[in-house]
């Protein structure tokens, strides 16, 4: 099993409401960090989230300028009801930051087993994108590339798909990561960069099918989709017809909601 499927932490209860959840948002940005340590086993997973929250974010993001860290929950996916730490890097600091987690922090020892376990990601062909949305959701789509493709790939998210799906809607992108540090290096992960809840159910409602809005929206993509299918590993796709954005969905994907300050 790919350890990042591991990246994400263990919630025993839901504790914010989606419209607090709705309130929030993540700057996107060309370098991310993931943290994969685990809760140790006796801290209760309500404590660890009031206490990074209300204490250990606002303190690391005030002394950390061009950075911050934020405390995401999982409500959809395989990894429906976890945590996930993530924080969005200053591409200036990359070479500082490549070797280290900015999880690693003596303050969060007390709560995780391996605070110091991450994956840092950057952006494929960055330079191209002139700005970056901030968003209250980030679905994580753990996709697999075909051994001996990867250049090709990065080529093709390069020169096609960034530019179709990087700013596919108003409330809505897709961005390629590839795994350039820590525990996953050399993978590569699709984000579906969504505005907030409410903009995610006008395309995938809850406990309903996808919207014809959605459908619009990836129906001009038919032809780039068919293109996108040969360089990922079969079977770890999503197929046609299974759904409208079929070959830019991965069979392993989770939805992580930010819980903000």
């Amino acid at each position: 099993m790919n350890t990042l499927t591991k990246i994400s932490l263990s919630l025993l209860t839901i504790t914010a409401t989606y419209g607090i959840a709705d309130a929030q948002q993540i700057k996107m940005g060309d370098l991310i960090t993931i943290c994969n340590a685990k809760l140790k086993k006796d801290v209760k997973p309500d404590t660890f989230q009031a206490y990074f929250t209300k204490e250990f974010a606002p303190s690391w993001n005030k002394d950390k300028p061009g950075e911050s860290i934020h405390l995401l929950m999982a409500d959809r996916g395989d990894r429906k009801g976890d945590f996930l730490l993530v924080c969005r890097n200053n591409p200036a600091d990359r070479k500082a930051n490549s070797h280290r987690s900015p999880f690693a922090d003596t303050r969060l020892s007390e709560f995780l087993s391996k605070p110091d376990s991450y994956t840092q990601y950057q952006l494929i062909g960055a330079e191209k994108f002139d700005s970056m949305r901030s968003v209250g959701i980030l679905g994580i789509h753990y996709i697999k590339v075909k051994p001996g493709r990867s250049k090709e790939f990065e080529k093709f998210v390069v020169e096609k798909l960034h530019p179709a799906v990087g700013q596919l809607l108003p409330d809505m992108q897709l961005l390629y990561y590839k795994a350039v540090a820590g525990e996953n290096l050399g993978s590569y992960i699709t984000i579906f960069a969504i505005e907030s809840i409410g903009a995610r159910d006008k395309y995938w409602p809850t406990g309903a099918p996808e919207t014809e809005l959605l459908k619009q929206a990836f129906r001009p993509l038919n032809n780039l989709a068919v293109e996108l299918g040969p360089y990922l590993v079969e079977g770890s796709y999503l197929e046609p017809p299974a759904g409208a954005a079929a070959y830019f969905e991965s069979k392993e994907w989770t939805d992580f909601v930010n819980q903000g300050l």
